[in-house]
């Protein structure tokens, strides 16, 4: 029992628990019992609850539920990826975060947390397939991420000559062409001028081309019914010019494959992500 008269005198390794249960003594020696304060059951809606409270005490419930869905070799990956640094938080923060909305892997609740964030800066070359070498990793628990590109440049071939009018030049093409995307100009030709009483007449021609084909092209130039030779320029431009990016091949417990997916007219140096997942 308290004392309830004259002045109270609790030993100080009691006053903890004596204030626990019971109310400081009042001027009129009244000496209340101390109830503990209860905070409103959310689910039943009390008017101190607000629309906020609801919705995250029902975000939290969503998350430990999720959580409680992970099979013990997840939860092992889990603890094992305590923070190197001491702080009591680590726990209530990645259970957090491995469910809240928008976090990867969140249909498998706490599977969805970060555990490691490697990059590697490398040239992919244009001949194939690389594999790049990392820290070891779970393949089933990563994401891999990859910046960078490289191109395809225009293929051109040109030649050049001469040759007498009312000739078909024909010029085979090294490589092949896709002629549905493929160009051809053509400059260069002639002709001749008649001095007949003071007016001047005669024929004037270009080169053009008359023929072409994924492994050949041709030129012509008019009949100018003349014993000359005349020049000509030929370009040949197939329009295959385009950015190309890198794809991922493979990924395993140390190293990353990665490939073109189609192949480049330059290597590129690529910067290469891979994200671990607890």
């Amino acid at each position: 029992m308290a004392k309830v008269e004259g002045v109270q005198s609790v030993p100080a390794p009691l006053l903890d628990s004596y204030r626990a249960t019971l109310g400081e003594q009042r001027p009129n020696d009244v000496i209340e019992k101390r109830y503990p304060w209860r905070v409103k059951k959310m689910q039943e809606g009390g008017s101190g609850v607000s629309a906020a409270q609801v919705t995250q005490r029902n975000r939290f419930k969503t998350i430990r539920n999720n959580f409680n869905t992970v099979l013990a070799p997840e939860r092992a990956r889990w603890y094992a990826a305590m923070p190197p640094w001491s702080s009591f938080l680590w726990y209530y923060n990645y259970f957090m975060m491995s469910g809240l909305s928008g976090n990867a892997d969140i249909p498998d609740g706490g599977a969805g947390v970060i555990k490691s964030i490697q990059v590697v800066k490398e040239e992919v070359p244009t001949t194939g397939a690389k594999s790049y070498t990392i820290a070891e990793v779970d393949p089933a628990k990563c994401v891999v991420m990859i910046q960078g590109n490289s191109y395809i440049s225009d293929t051109v071939q040109r030649f050049s000559g001469i040759a007498a009018d009312n000739t078909e030049v024909t010029k085979a093409l090294s490589p092949n062409v896709n002629i549905a995307i493929t160009e051809v100009r053509v400059r260069g030709g002639g002709g001749f001028e008649e001095i007949f009483e003071g007016t001047g007449e005669g024929l004037w021609g270009d080169w053009y081309c008359s023929y072409l084909s994924a492994s050949e092209v041709k030129v012509k130039l008019l009949d100018l019914r003349s014993a000359e030779t005349y020049g000509y320029f030929i370009e040949v431009i197939e329009h295959k010019a385009q950015t190309v990016y890198p794809v991922l091949v493979s990924i395993a417990v140390e190293a990353v494959v990665i490939d073109w997916a189609l192949v480049p007219s330059v290597a590129a140096d690529v910067s290469i992500t891979v994200i671990e997942y607890i």
